[in-house]
């Protein structure tokens, strides 16, 4: 009788997993039918488990070590944190993209960055840009990540779906796909006049 060995980096993210959902990490909810803010609302996956923050939405299947989608709205007055860099109102989709880029490449979490694709895309009706890049994570774990970014008013916003490489990338990225279809933003409040 043969014996199936499971390498030790699964068993690792399964430990890990089961902590955080068991709330060491956090007050992880099971994902209701629509997920919304005041200026944007999407339907996540059926089944799925979200972790609300003030500044975003982390929603994952297996757990985030091994697959999760990011919903984040940032102020643009914010930098980012290891370049400094700011995003300006009249930057246009792709050069916004390559601040992302550029504070990504600094990241030292992200090991072996490559980027795969910059593109511009329509995110929630608006125009933006889409990355899809890999890179190693501090543990060695080949990563697949696909990032929307659009300016809304004086916000940063961010739709983007990370997964180890193999099997969970491919698994999930249906579900992702059906999030962003689902992305809306509401309508810009109207000047005074």
């Amino acid at each position: 009788m043969s014996t199936i060995r499971i390498p030790t980096i699964i068993v690792g993210a399964w430990m890990a997993v089961t902590l955080m959902l068991s709330g060491c990490a956090g007050p992880w909810t099971s994902v209701p039918d629509a997920l919304d803010t005041s200026f944007w609302s999407i339907r996540p996956p059926a089944g799925w488990m979200d972790l609300r923050t003030a500044e975003s939405d982390m929603l994952s299947k297996d757990g985030p070590y091994l697959e999760y989608i990011l919903v984040q709205s940032r102020p643009l007055k914010e930098g980012f944190r290891f370049t400094k860099q700011k995003i300006s109102p009249e930057m246009l989709p792709l050069e916004v993209a390559e601040l992302i880029t550029d504070s990504m490449r600094c990241d030292p979490f992200i090991r072996r960055f490559r980027l795969l694709s910059s593109e511009p895309a329509m995110l929630g009706g608006r125009s933006g840009f889409k990355l899809t890049y890999s890179y190693q994570d501090q543990n060695g774990v080949a990563i697949k990540a696909i990032y929307y970014g659009v300016v809304l008013r004086n916000t940063f916003f961010n739709l983007r779906y990370t997964a180890a490489r193999r099997y969970y990338f491919d698994s999930q990225l249906s579900a992702f796909n059906k999030v962003v279809d689902s992305l809306r933003f509401a309508p810009a409040p109207t000047p005074a006049s």
